[in-house]
Parts: structure tokens; C-alpha cells; sequence
């Protein structure tokens, strides 16, 4: 029973110990403060439900700065904290940016948590995009970071390098034609028997939503925010939505970098 238990131990304190390798938790030395405030009397009294029109005599939930970063307002009653008000502000900066930040505040007004987040989707548990965190006290006072940018470390091909390649690899290819042309010609083209399909017609047909025939075109708000990225074992699984014109998904290997399986799904939704 005593070899058991001490096996049982053993096992947890390795899995803490990857856990903490892949998740790195700092304390400030010395008291780092962050000033800023959410401005509160902005959404003073404002209605949990808005029709359009109303919508249009209050605050703005959104504003756009002028090198183009958009700010989104959002507010939320705490349950857990007697249905306090609590505030939400993103901060997407304009393309090709890739990463944005998610500022949440006391109901004072004060910094809660900043967090630095991928544009698009990141489908792994059990961050789910939130690379660096910060958290701060109810006075602005930093109380820890939490970078989790090491959840791939095991790999050759880390997030940032899968970035790079879905910014340079063409996101069609010959061979990827010939194994999806049924469904590209019905999913783009409607047509079953289509039979002049080329990398460069399918491209064209995509050219409205900013398509550029890279895997990911970071200079297209579209296509940054439509990306998905997932991580199966050492493989990256990548989604492209092009809606409406349907979903490309990549397998990339995580140690080569080399894009081993392409397909097309057709658009079904409304």
C-alpha cells in the first residue's frame, strides 16, 4: 500500500512539475502599479437590454483610435460578488497585428486582469489563447503574471513559427485540388463536374473576402479573426473560415513545419 501511495505522489508531482514548466507564475519584486481606470460614468445606468434605436442615443460600446486599434466596451453583473458591475475593455489593434489585449476592471473602475490573447481562435485547454496574464489588486498594485507561452516548447514549430508559415505557405496546391475538386465545385462553384479548376480561379472566387492564396492573410481583419488553431499531440490543426464560402483545415506537423493534410468543407450554414 505504502509503494502505492508513494507511486500515486510521484506521478502528481511530475505532472505538477510540466504544468508548472509550461505555465510560469512571476511575483513583482517591488510594487509595480497600473493607473489605469475604466471610465465608469461612460455607462452609468445603462440598460441591460437595448433596441437599435435607443442604441443609438447611448454611449458607444466601440470606438476606433486613429491609427485604426478599436477599443470594445462591454459590462457584467458578478454573481459571486453581490451582482456588482464589472467592466470588460478589448483592445484590437489594426492589421497585420496578430495578438490583442483583454483588460478587465473592478467595479471602482481600477485594472482587475490584463491578458494577452491571439486575434483569432486558439482551441487549447487549458488557456485557450490567453498567453500573459496579469492580475492586479483592487488598488492597481501588480499582484502576479502568468505567462503560459511555453505550452509548445516541446515542439520545433512553436505558435509564432506556425504564424509564419500560415503568412507564407500558398493555401492551395495542385494536389489539393485533385483530392477536393468535387466538393470545391460544388462548395465555391456549384458545379459537381467542374473541371478547369486551378489554384488561381479559386483564389480569384475568394479575392472578396480579402483572400491574398496565403494560408493566412494577417494584412485582412476577415481572415485574422477566422483563423482556428488547435493542437493535437505534435500536429497543429489549423481551420481557415472563409464564410460564406466554406472552411479549409490544415495538419501541420508540429517538428517540420510541413503541411501533411489539406481539405475543403462546404459552407452549411445559414
Amino acid at each position: 500500500m505504502k509503494k502505492i501511495i508513494t507511486y500515486i505522489a510521484l506521478i502528481m508531482m511530475v505532472c505538477s512539475c510540466n504544468g508548472q514548466e509550461k505555465e510560469k507564475i512571476s511575483y513583482p519584486k517591488e510594487k509595480v502599479m497600473n493607473t489605469e481606470k475604466f471610465d465608469i460614468k461612460r455607462f452609468e445606468n445603462y440598460p441591460d437590454v437595448v433596441s437599435m434605436e435607443d442604441e443609438k442615443k447611448l454611449p458607444a460600446k466601440k470606438d476606433t483610435l486613429s491609427d485604426g486599434t478599436i477599443i470594445e466596451y462591454s459590462l457584467w453583473d458578478n454573481n459571486e460578488d453581490g451582482n456588482k458591475t464589472y467592466y470588460t475593455k478589448i483592445v484590437t489593434p489594426p492589421p497585420p497585428a496578430l495578438f490583442k489585449k483583454v483588460k478587465d476592471f473592478y467595479p471602482s473602475g481600477t485594472i482587475q486582469k490584463e491578458t494577452e490573447t491571439f486575434v483569432g481562435q486558439v482551441d487549447i485547454e487549458p488557456f485557450y489563447g490567453s498567453f500573459i496574464t496579469k492580475d492586479y489588486d483592487k488598488n492597481g498594485y501588480l499582484l502576479k503574471t502568468t505567462d503560459r507561452s511555453d505550452f509548445d516548447k516541446d515542439l520545433k514549430i512553436r505558435f509564432n513559427d506556425l504564424l509564419k508559415i500560415l503568412k507564407t505557405e500558398q493555401m492551395i496546391t495542385d494536389n489539393f485540388i485533385t483530392k477536393n475538386k468535387e466538393n470545391i465545385g460544388i462548395g465555391l462553384f456549384h458545379d459537381q463536374e467542374n473541371t478547369q479548376l486551378t489554384s488561381e480561379k479559386i483564389i480569384d472566387n475568394l479575392k472578396s473576402e480579402d483572400c491574398n492564396g496565403k494560408i493566412l492573410n494577417a494584412n485582412s481583419d476577415f481572415e485574422r479573426k477566422n483563423i482556428k488553431v488547435s493542437l493535437n499531440k505534435n500536429i497543429w490543426m489549423v481551420t481557415k473560415d472563409m464564410y460564406p464560402q466554406g472552411y479549409w483545415d490544415y495538419k501541420i506537423d508540429g517538428n517540420t513545419g510541413k503541411i501533411i493534410d489539406v481539405n475543403y468543407r462546404q459552407e452549411n450554414r445559414p
